[in-house]
């Protein structure tokens, strides 16, 4: 488990198998809990203390300094239990290869480690014929061949690996070019002699693909770490031929395809056209909500500016919602967003988005949809003004 704080000690991503042991849904969730004091994190010595309303556990931790475009920031790793800890190599990075000799595999919703006895390919030699192992390796040699002549872009699915890690699609784009930075830094340790050079970059790659959600990265990680020197340098051309190749950018396909008209279906409430409604202005005081909340400026401004995203994402599903006549799911956005915006503070707009989620009469949604939308529009104009 792991979470990220900033400059300023606030967390802003956690992963899912951390939300899960505190019972929440999202890092939005998280983020309202710690703000209502629901959730508390009490960091000291290498542990954490972490109060909810059922209980008060304290865990040993691993602090991980980072610096790139997001600023300094800090990985903060839970160890469950002493049992479950992970001998480290150097405290610096994250070089996290277990030396064991029976490895059990542990899967982690988010971050998971495959890890392979290190005698593995002396064990195989015994058993098996030496032919055997030959045409292995020849298998292997022509796998590696394949990877570098293979040129076309390996797309990540930025949306859904960010939903699951918790994390913005910029904040992933961020660290995923941080990885890759910090890849090219560790080139010459990866073919080092020395092992713990070697072991250190290895560690590090490894687990930080496993945040990352990459698999080709990990694979081609894992037969460094277990092939020979003669076949070494082959796959680290390879894994940097990989890294080239990654992008977030969906390859678009460009067809003609003939003009249709939309159509609405028959249980449609209609359509919504938000592009002439107009303010309806309202005060709000980012120093007041501050002050009664008990919290810094600057995490409410980080809330303000999460909510801004959150409300368009979903406003936009609203509206899609509203032209399939699909009355619950339109209720269900009132209620998420009510939520946000009663917690910071926000009252006109978790007032409208009240009423939106409780109305059971479609004449009387479109009305109240435009009438949030101007409250939104206000709220937005004052936050970004305020911020320049």
């Amino acid at each position: 488990m792991y979470y990220i704080v900033n400059h300023t000690q606030h967390i802003i991503a956690a992963d899912n198998s951390l939300l899960d042991l505190l019972s929440v849904g999202s890092i939005d969730e998280l983020y309202t809990k710690i703000a209502l004091g629901d959730i508390k994190f009490v960091p000291s010595d290498e542990k954490v203390t972490i109060s909810t309303a059922k209980s008060t556990e304290s865990y040993q931790t691993q602090s991980h300094s980072l610096s790139g475009m997001l600023g300094n920031i800090t990985l903060v790793q839970i160890h469950p239990s002493e049992e479950d800890q992970i001998s480290v190599v150097d405290d610096e990075l994250f070089d996290l290869i277990p030396e064991v000799k029976e490895v059990e595999e542990k899967v982690d919703d988010t971050i998971s480690f495959d890890d392979e006895p290190f005698d593995l390919l002396s064990e195989v030699e015994e058993i098996i014929p030496e032919e055997t192992v030959t045409e292995e390796v020849i298998e292997e040699e022509a796998f590696t061949e394949e990877i570098e002549d293979d040129t076309s872009p390996i797309v990540i699915d930025i949306a859904s690996i960010s939903q699951d890690i918790g994390i913005s699609t910029d904040d992933y784009n961020n660290f995923l070019n941080e990885y890759i930075d910090t890849a090219l830094t560790l080139e010459e340790d990866l073919g080092s002699t020395e092992e713990k050079k070697r072991s250190h970059a290895i560690g590090t790659l490894s687990h930080l693909s496993n945040v990352l959600h990459l698999p080709v990265v990990t694979t081609i990680i894992e037969q460094i770490e277990n092939t020979s020197s003669h076949e070494q340098d082959k796959l680290i051309k390879s894994l940097y031929a990989t890294l080239a190749r990654l992008t977030t950018t969906e390859i678009e396909t460009v067809e003609e395809t003939p003009t249709v008209e939309k159509v609405i279906p028959q249980e449609s409430f209609g359509t919504i056209d938000l592009s002439d409604v107009k303010p309806i202005h309202f005060d709000f005081q980012m120093e007041a909500a501050a002050n009664d909340l008990s919290l810094p400026v600057e995490l409410i401004e980080e809330f303000v500016n999460d909510f801004l995203v959150q409300a368009r994402e979903e406003t936009d599903k609203m509206l899609e919602a509203y032209e399939k006549g699909d009355l619950d799911t339109i209720q269900k956005i009132g209620h998420l967003l009510k939520g946000t915006a009663s917690n910071l503070r926000i009252n006109p707009l978790s007032d409208t988005l009240y009423e939106i989620q409780f109305c059971e009469d479609s004449d009387n949604l479109e009305k109240l949809i435009k009438e949030y939308w101007g409250h939104f529009l206000s709220f937005e104009t004052q936050i970004n003004f305020s911020t320049k």
